[in-house]
């Protein structure tokens, strides 16, 4: 390779001192926040040894790799999960569960609503599935998930035997401990029993087998038996206390996370 004459003169052409400009600007953008960081923890006695010609050059540099650094996209900020989900079981088309003139569709949307209530006078943030009566289907539910730190929804059980109690969350294993939390805040105050692993039930282990809600990550929180008179009755006239009480498990939740 034969190098152009006066090539020791080269830094004198415009198209080298581009370059080179380029060249700078461009590990600026790259390193920008390393840059700042070193900068921030040398001495000022250091910094005071800068020959006075080349402080306005150093101020303009380290002026521009401030501003580059806060342009950077930063994931840490903007790509952190940020609010709670909560949906209420089954939809306005599909009633879930009935009892007389109860349906685990509506009871979960009050319940649901309860719930959010508590969560926005906490200030925490949250998506759910409606408001009011609205209660869309299992898959704009599960569109709400992504992004949440946790997504909770709500349902009722029923069974044959009105005898049929308690309370469970069937979560996967890495939420067991909140699932638990949960199913103890809603027995505390329904009075009721905790079924499976102290309220928690593996979906492995649950009768309905793989549930979508859950195999994309979140929760489902089973308030006790609609067949069951007793347990309902302890909604109705306690579902709001119960509601608090899961809001309250959940904004620990998020102030841990």
């Amino acid at each position: 390779m034969k190098l152009i004459e006066d090539w020791k003169q080269a830094w004198k052409l415009k198209s080298v001192q581009v370059g080179a400009l380029s060249a700078i600007f461009y590990a600026l953008i790259l390193f920008a926040d390393q840059f700042v960081q070193v900068w921030h923890i040398i001495p000022q006695d250091l910094k005071n040894h800068i020959p006075e010609q080349w402080q306005e050059y150093v101020g303009c540099f380290v002026g521009v790799a401030m501003i580059l650094a806060r342009l950077k996209k930063q994931p840490e900020l903007h790509e952190v999960n940020q609010f709670v989900t909560v949906t209420a079981g089954h939809s306005n088309k599909d009633p879930g569960a009935v009892n007389s003139k109860f349906k685990e569709a509506e009871l979960v949307s009050q319940f649901r609503n309860a719930v959010a209530y508590y969560l926005r006078e906490a200030g925490i943030q949250y998506k759910t599935d409606g408001v009011g009566t609205l209660n869309q289907d299992l898959n704009s539910a599960i569109k709400l998930i992504q992004g949440s730190s946790v997504a909770v929804e709500f349902h009722m059980n029923a069974a044959v035997s009105k005898q049929a109690n308690g309370i469970e969350t069937i979560a996967l294993p890495k939420d067991k401990k909140l699932a638990q939390d949960l199913s103890k805040a809603v027995a505390g105050i329904f009075g009721s029993r905790l079924r499976g692993d102290n309220g928690w039930i593996d979906q492995s282990q649950s009768a309905r087998g793989k549930l979508g809600f859950i195999s994309n990550g979140g929760l489902i929180v089973e308030l006790g038996f609609i067949s069951s008179e007793v347990e309902l009755a302890q909604f109705n006239a306690k579902y709001w206390t119960a509601a608090k009480a899961v809001a309250k498990v959940l904004i620990e939740y998020e102030k841990r996370n």
